[in-house]
């Protein structure tokens, strides 16, 4: 767990000792007040693009969240053997979704691929025994469409990761707490340092965003 302080900290160092750089912070720090604003402005943004592309395995438990069968019960319907789950406004990313019926959790598919054109045909079409789930868009409103029920009866596990504000860090609270998991906190650093750059229009905010998908252990294809 880190503090707005100690990442306003970090990232001043991370930018400052980028050896192609030299001090990237020379002639930027005449105003520290201004500096250290623009950094914590940052870290919401930073840890909305980490939650949302970081390998799930470099997670810990509390950051997942689960719709509960209260609420789902709202949200979701079976029509024509297809599952249908409104997903609520907070869903950043999916972890996973189930019907019960269904013997493992599929991992989501986009509504442009071709497993999802697949879906039309009633007979090519994911089974109970062959789930498949769909991630779509309709309007501002976002569906997961699940490829197919056994049972009118089946209920649904949904687990995902929570949209965080953006706005919730300041520097006029430099005690205050920053939610992300330990395993990805190099990650966050060196994202917001690129976010700063970015504010600055410095060219090296290009190679600490490499830096932070390094961290998060993304490879480019």
């Amino acid at each position: 767990m880190m503090t707005v302080q100690e990442i306003v900290t970090r990232v001043r160092s991370a930018i400052d000792e980028l050896p192609e750089n030299g001090s990237a912070l020379n002639g930027l720090t005449d105003d520290e007040e201004n500096m250290t604003r623009i950094i914590a402005d940052k870290i919401g943004y930073g840890v909305v693009h980490i939650l949302e592309h970081a390998p799930l395995d470099k997670m810990d438990a509390a950051t997942f969240s689960a719709l509960s069968q209260e609420e789902i019960g709202t949200l979701f319907s079976i029509d024509n053997e297809v599952g249908k789950l409104k997903l609520p406004e907070n869903v950043l990313r999916i972890v996973d979704a189930r019907l019960s019926s269904w013997p493992y959790f599929p991992t989501p598919e986009l509504d442009n691929s071709q497993v999802a054109l697949m879906q039309s045909d009633k007979y090519a079409r994911g089974s109970y025994d062959r789930p498949v789930n769909i991630f779509t868009y309709n309007g501002k409103d976002r569906y997961l469409y699940m490829y197919s029920a056994k049972e009118l009866t089946d209920t649904v596990t949904f687990t995902y990761v929570a949209k965080p504000s953006t706005a919730q860090y300041s520097a006029s609270n430099l005690s205050q707490t920053v939610d992300i998991p330990s395993k990805l906190e190099a990650a966050l650093i060196y994202q917001v340092a690129g976010l700063t750059m970015t504010a600055y229009r410095e060219d090296i905010a290009a190679s600490l965003f490499a830096i932070a998908k390094d961290y998060m252990g993304i490879v480019e294809e």
